[in-house]
């Protein structure tokens, strides 16, 4: 079959169009549930292309993202909550961080978005600033 697809492309790709018109409905129901089921390993998978279009050095592997979120307790590294978790760069890529795990940490999306291009120090000194005025 695989040779078949790389010698006949334009008949493959008529037939996995047509294959997806006629099973459109299902199709989506399961690309939807596997997205609900399996949202780590979607986020890891979303980073490591947010890093390669910033073309930044480094990689690591779903499994690498899965030990990283079991080595925290499945919590915000920031801010110790628990809920969805997205990887977030300690150096920011856009800042001339790599996408090694060793530069990745599990942040809540509030964290995240708060931290934007800041680094990881940069960010802490940031959160030990406001905490005491949260308890005003």
């Amino acid at each position: 079959m695989r040779r078949w697809r790389q010698r006949h492309p334009a008949e493959h790709a008529t037939e996995t169009r047509s294959y997806y018109e006629r099973h459109k409905e299902r199709l989506a129901a399961y690309f939807a549930q596997y997205r609900r089921e399996h949202r780590d390993v979607r986020q890891g998978i979303g980073a490591r292309r947010h890093a390669r279009k910033f073309g930044a050095p480094g990689s690591h592997t779903t499994v690498d993202w899965i030990w990283l979120l079991q080595f925290w307790n499945w919590r915000c590294a920031y801010c110790g909550e628990t809920g969805p978790l997205q990887p977030d760069h300690r150096v920011p890529l856009a800042r001339g961080g790599s996408n090694a795990i060793e530069n990745i940490l599990p942040a809540c999306r509030s964290c995240n978005q708060r931290k934007g291009l800041l680094s990881e120090d940069e960010f802490r000194a940031r959160l030990a600033r406001e905490r005491p005025r949260q308890g005003n």
